[in-house]
């Protein structure tokens, strides 16, 4: 049977002109790694469907143990406090590798 380990993975939907900005904020508190999609849809902010490539919506994915979250969050929130539009939404999610995620990447 596979043994499973608890982290955290935190979805972040934003525009991409902010993706530079999330990355530093990554490299600041050890995030190993994250991985970005474009997205699109609608809701609060009306459609968002941008195929222009200009200021379209991403979904950031980073998965982390739990003792690092809290910094990464409360970094996400000075940044909505500073009217950047972020939606950030955490799970609960099991992994097969944990080392993977507990090793900041390097460039």
């Amino acid at each position: 049977m596979v043994t499973l380990y608890p982290e955290k993975l935190l979805n972040i939907i934003t525009i991409d002109s902010l993706e530079d900005k999330l990355v530093d904020s990554f490299k600041k508190y050890g995030v190993s790694g994250y991985t970005i999609v474009r997205a699109r849809g609608a809701g609060s902010s009306g459609l968002q469907a941008d195929m222009s490539g200009f200021d379209a919506n991403i979904l950031v994915k980073v998965i982390l143990p739990e003792d690092r979250v809290q910094n990464l969050l409360d970094s996400l929130e000075r940044k909505i406090r500073k009217g950047y539009h972020l939606t950030v939404f955490v799970h609960d999610v099991q992994v097969m590798r944990p080392e993977k995620f507990n090793t900041p990447w390097h460039e």
